[in-house]
């Protein structure tokens, strides 16, 4: 019971940022808004300048460490196996992170991530052993992205189709399937650059989520492209909201 609260809030967490990083990665990408930034911390600073931002922050806080538990304790254990539990401890550290960087702002002691998360990665390939589980964890990342974009390729998502009027539910089936290959490109891209940093030795080619999402906007038709994926992202958090609120089993 604990577990599928746990799992259904940070659901509901997740889906608030990638909803508002789809929002100001568009606004990027069609009304140039350069100031603003196209990635994680801008969606926070979004969320918090919504009214009655501080506590819908909070409730993202909450959620997003709630599922980071959960995932972490299940990589601990013994009931999945390698590639897997390796999948669920990065995703652990993923949300655990993101949490961290939500409570920073909530409580106004926010600092860089960015330097952090070179930090790490330099600190990483400082070891013998670095380069190798920097490769591997940016292709645990990019298999993530393949397998998240065939689902929306494919369909036929865990979802309770007996709790909406059937329209609806293909109208969700719809923004879910394109979200979820949106956020698999978004992957893809990010554990290239993880693994190019791994075969470089260079921390610095680790990108953000809004990094990867600047580097499409670079690309033949970039304003376009970038702010199509946007689209997509912001479509992945209404996906994780029905997963929330229509998932049989979570």
């Amino acid at each position: 019971m604990l577990r599928n609260v746990s799992m259904r809030a940070g659901f509901g967490a997740t889906g608030a940022i990638y909803f508002a990083l789809g929002i100001v990665s568009a606004r990027v990408a069609f009304l140039g808004a350069r100031k603003k930034e196209a990635g994680i911390p801008g969606a926070l600073r979004f969320l918090l300048a919504q009214p009655y931002g501080d506590l819908l922050l909070g409730a993202v806080v909450a959620g997003l460490a709630a599922i980071a538990v959960v995932h972490l304790y299940e990589a601990a254990g013994k009931k999945r196996k390698g590639l897997f539990r390796l999948g669920l401890a990065i995703n652990g550290i993923g949300y655990l992170t993101l949490a961290w960087a939500a409570a920073r702002l909530l409580f106004g002691v926010e600092t860089g991530g960015g330097s952090l998360r070179k930090t790490g990665v330099t600190w990483l390939l400082a070891e013998s052993w670095g380069a190798a589980v920097l490769t591997l964890a940016g292709l645990v990342v990019a298999g993530g992205g393949i397998w998240e974009a065939w689902q929306g390729i494919r369909g036929g998502l865990p979802l309770r189709k007996d709790l909406l009027p059937r329209r609806l539910v293909r109208i969700l089936a719809g923004i879910a399937r394109f979200g979820l290959v949106a956020r698999g490109i978004v992957l893809c891209a990010l554990g290239y650059y993880i693994c190019r940093a791994a075969f470089e030795g260079d921390p610095s080619r680790v990108q953000s989520m809004g990094g990867a999402l600047r580097t499409f906007s670079h690309a033949t038709f970039g304003p376009a492209l970038m702010g199509t994926i946007a689209f997509g992202l912001a479509a992945y958090g209404v996906y994780l909201w029905s997963l929330m609120l229509l998932k049989r089993r979570v």
